[in-house]
């Protein structure tokens, strides 16, 4: 049952199967983790996307590795392709940006219910476009309707990525040139 849990969320298939909070805490974190990571570039699925959490990985590597050896000089690879520092940095601001409203959505949603683990899933859930919800439900009717709402905005945000709905709030794009 773990490896088809483990294989759903991260191809984001959509299915559930039984209750995972008989499960360990440490489990039902990792559950979470890959909630977050999602799917692969260029995939329809929601998330970080995987190449960005191995840069990222590899970013908090090479700035361990800088505190240790402060005149050591480091390059970031990845597939023997060196990633700039310009790359770096945009990464660096996508997952901020995308931990801000994770954050602000779970916060927002925890107004609702005092599950946490079913808050948090949930958010990540939808952001993420994963499908199935951690914790002692399965669906999202405990919800009230301003969480849905927030949920659905989370869902479309999730499948277009974060820049695009980002643009929809800029002045720039709405005046006229």
């Amino acid at each position: 049952m773990a490896f088809f849990q483990v294989s759903n969320i991260i191809t984001t298939t959509g299915f559930g199967y039984g209750d995972i909070t008989n499960w360990p805490l440490f489990s039902q974190f990792i559950l979470l983790f890959l909630m977050g990571i999602g799917g692969s570039a260029g995939s329809t699925a929601g998330g970080l996307k995987v190449i960005r959490g191995l840069i990222l990985t590899k970013i908090a590597k090479n700035q361990i590795l800088s505190i240790l050896s402060p005149h050591r000089v480091l390059t970031l690879h990845v597939n023997k392709t060196v990633i700039d520092k310009d790359t770096q940095h945009k990464i660096l601001k996508y997952f901020a940006i995308y931990m801000m409203i994770i954050l602000s959505l779970i916060f927002i949603v925890s107004l609702d219910s005092n599950d946490f683990l079913v808050v948090t899933s949930a958010v990540f859930s939808c952001f993420n476009n994963i499908g199935p919800i951690l914790g002692t439900t399965s669906s999202f009717s405990i919800f009230s309707p301003i969480s849905k709402i927030l949920l659905s905005f989370a869902m479309i945000a999730g499948r277009l990525e974060i820049y695009p709905i980002l643009l929809l709030f800029m002045k720039r794009t709405w005046s006229k040139r």
